[in-house]
């Protein structure tokens, strides 16, 4: 498992940072020239390395992955990951998950905004011409790591060896193998609707205690409560993947960048058909009746070792 994790993203295992940038690019042309597809990637690990020496105390990394739609136009002679596809859009009811246009992904972490900021701005740059910047979205701790709703969260993502064993590829080809399968969401909160829910209610709804983050117990806990309805379960086993979600907004408009990371996208998309389906009793996850999701995108997060054979000069 070491050698594995040696081969893996820095930024696919490491903890969230008290800040992170979300960057969504859609290629702007299929058929452009590769080797101007191939001059303007290669130019993201110099950007990563040079801004991360202003300040190696401060953790920057920079995750890259790719969409369906992109691998085969930027990696022609590779093979797609098997289980790479676009986000499958879902809706039940009134309750949707949309599925929305992104082709490369890039994930800023570090414990300065500034550095982030810069990344971003040059990275846009090197990209400009192959690629639009259709997203960028400013994430960060709130608290002591609660969402805009004033819950813990990520209280139950998996660490050290068993985050990596949830996280990261380990059989197949050279070019998955270490990699990881990502899935992002983009959620606005309905805050005024939330707010006006006591307390008790708001616990029932998440499945944990507001103020102690302690998981209610089975006689306490609905069947509609979002950490049941959002787990997902193989033969009484509990298949974990790992969330390194941020908020972001301000008091007009704020909600949750949902960032999930799985060895297989399937994972994912169970939690995600879970929450939104109404089972034979009529129960979905009631969280979404109080956040709405505005994007939904899947990637693979390829190797370090992928990226530095293709890219870092």
């Amino acid at each position: 498992m070491n050698e594995l994790v040696s081969l893996a993203q820095p930024g696919v295992l490491s903890n969230p940072t008290t800040h992170a940038e979300f960057l969504t690019f859609t290629l702007k042309d299929q058929w452009l020239n590769m080797d101007q597809i191939n001059e303007a990637l290669s130019q993201l690990p110099g950007i990563e390395k040079s801004i991360r020496q202003k300040d190696t105390s401060a953790g920057l990394s920079v995750t890259i992955g790719f969409s369906s739609n992109s691998w085969p136009i930027l990696f022609p002679d590779i093979p797609k990951p098997s289980e790479l596809h676009d986000f499958p859009a879902l809706a039940d009811g009134s309750r949707l998950f949309p599925s929305t246009s992104g082709d490369i992904f890039l994930m800023v972490k570090s414990e300065r905004k500034d550095l982030n900021f810069q990344v971003a701005k040059y990275a846009a740059r090197a990209l400009g011409d192959v690629a639009e910047l259709t997203e960028d979205i400013q994430g960060f701790k709130y608290l002591d790591n609660r969402d805009m709703i004033d819950f813990v969260d990520g209280t139950e993502n998996p660490l050290d060896e068993e985050r990596a064993e949830a996280v990261l590829v380990q059989e197949g080809s050279d070019n998955v193998v270490g990699g990881s399968y990502l899935t992002v969401q983009r959620y606005i909160d309905r805050h005024q609707d939330w707010d006006a829910l006591p307390t008790e209610q708001q616990e029932q709804v998440v499945g944990r205690t507001k103020m102690d983050d302690i998981e209610l117990s089975d006689d306490e806990k609905p069947a509609w409560a979002h950490n049941e309805k959002s787990k997902v379960e193989v033969n009484g086993e509990e298949i974990k993947m790992y969330r390194q979600n941020r908020p972001y907004g301000n008091a007009i408009e704020h909600g949750t960048m949902f960032v999930g990371f799985a060895a297989s996208s399937s994972v994912v998309e169970t939690s995600l058909t879970q929450m939104i389906t109404a089972d034979e009793n009529g129960d979905y996850d009631k969280l979404l009746d109080y956040v709405e999701a505005k994007t939904g995108t899947n990637y693979f997060v390829p190797s370090q070792r992928f990226i530095d054979e293709r890219f870092d000069d």
